[in-house]
């Protein structure tokens, strides 16, 4: 474990970043005294894009319009 101040951070930033990916774990002292911790965070997966016929039929729904239009009047 690695404990640094931010301007030691600052310094060596690349460096860092790369030994907190490769799993090491990375602390820094903020100037009150406050300790953050440096993780790695995994990729969000891509969200795949919706066809024009799944995005019309979502419309076809019922019960999704009549709680659009109450939450429409909510807000009027």
């Amino acid at each position: 474990m690695k404990l640094l101040s931010i301007a030691e951070a600052q310094k060596h930033l690349a460096a860092i970043c790369d030994a907190a990916v490769a799993g090491e774990v990375i602390r820094l002292r903020l100037a009150n005294g406050a300790l953050l911790e440096l993780t790695r965070v995994s990729e969000i997966p891509p969200v795949p894009a919706l066809s024009d016929q799944q995005l019309e039929a979502c419309y076809d729904d019922p019960d999704w319009a009549a709680f659009e239009n109450r939450c429409a009047k909510a807000n009027d």
